[in-house]
């Protein structure tokens, strides 16, 4: 199996950050089968947005959630923090939350115009995987894998992903 986990670690890597997000679909779990809502994380620092995924990235999306309810309102602003919120609400079992979260955020870049082009780009590529997985009907992704790799195979066909 290591093989496997090399090749999706780069899979990942090659394609961004959008792709991670659905990689490792048998992430760390509570007692009771849900994913786990708090976890240590080694960043201290950083922008919200950072310290949203490290917390995602330690396998607490929902603590990720609550440090984005108690940050004050200049720091939620933003592609990355809207980005960093739907990677959360995915990793939670909420794929179109998090794709309306993802193409709420790009109507945000249209208006204000206030978007770098690489968190334009990051949003899009969002919006295509999220939405590729929430087409193919899949609310949780924890729950059906085998259907998020369906839906993510017409993306990239030859990927494979890989889930416990």
């Amino acid at each position: 199996m290591p093989t496997e986990a090399t090749a999706a670690a780069a899979l990942a890597l090659g394609v961004g950050v959008a792709l991670a997000l659905v990689v490792d679909l048998g992430g760390p779990r509570g007692g009771d089968g849900q994913a786990a809502t708090t976890a240590p994380s080694t960043a201290q620092a950083g922008t919200l947005a950072e310290r949203m995924e490290a917390k995602i990235a330690a396998g607490a999306p929902g603590v990720a959630l609550a440090l984005e309810e108690k940050a004050p309102l200049e720091e939620k602003k933003g592609a990355d923090v809207a980005a960093a919120h739907a990677h959360a609400q995915f990793e939670l079992g909420d794929a179109p939350g998090a794709l309306q979260t993802v193409k709420m955020a790009l109507r945000i870049c249209d208006v204000t115009g206030g978007c770098a082009p690489y968190q334009r780009a990051a949003l899009e590529r969002l919006d295509v995987v999220i939405g590729a997985v929430v087409q193919a009907g899949v609310v949780d992704p924890k729950k059906d894998p085998k259907a998020v790799d369906q839906a993510l195979h017409g993306l990239m066909p030859g990927a494979g992903f890989v889930h416990e």
